[in-house]
């Protein structure tokens, strides 16, 4: 379990490769099901097998990459009519960072003082601000 003291407020550590691979598997399959089903998944909410479908894959995914608020908005996604019928599963696993996915800054480190190459600038005269 991912230990809360270390995280920042707002902020949730990427999830590992093989975990984001089985969760983009996970989608993909409840993505295709729903596309080659179409008539069964029109309806959005308002059909049941769109409803179970939905509310499983989403607590596999909840399971595999643990909770985030974009579960919330995908699932909001699904219950509309016809929306539901774009791969939102997949888009949402594919919008999830994984662990080391940032590069490495290139180049050399930025200078965050002044630069020793330019002349120091001249103090004010005294009395004067």
């Amino acid at each position: 379990m991912i230990g809360m003291r270390n995280l920042r407020p707002g902020t949730l550590p990427g999830v590992s490769r093989s975990r984001k691979l089985v969760a983009l598997f996970v989608a993909g399959v409840a993505d295709l099901v729903e596309m080659a089903l179409f008539p069964l998944f029109f309806e959005g909410a308002a059909s049941p097998f769109d409803l179970v479908l939905d509310l499983g894959t989403a607590a596999i995914l909840v399971g595999i990459l643990g909770f985030r608020w974009r579960f919330v908005l995908a699932l909001g996604a699904e219950v509309v009519p016809v929306l539901s019928l774009f791969p939102t599963w997949t888009a949402l696993v594919l919008s999830v960072p994984s662990e080391g996915s940032s590069a490495p800054p290139q180049g050399p480190p930025r200078r965050v003082g002044p630069d020793p190459s330019l002349p120091a600038p001249e103090a004010p005269p005294e009395g004067r601000v």
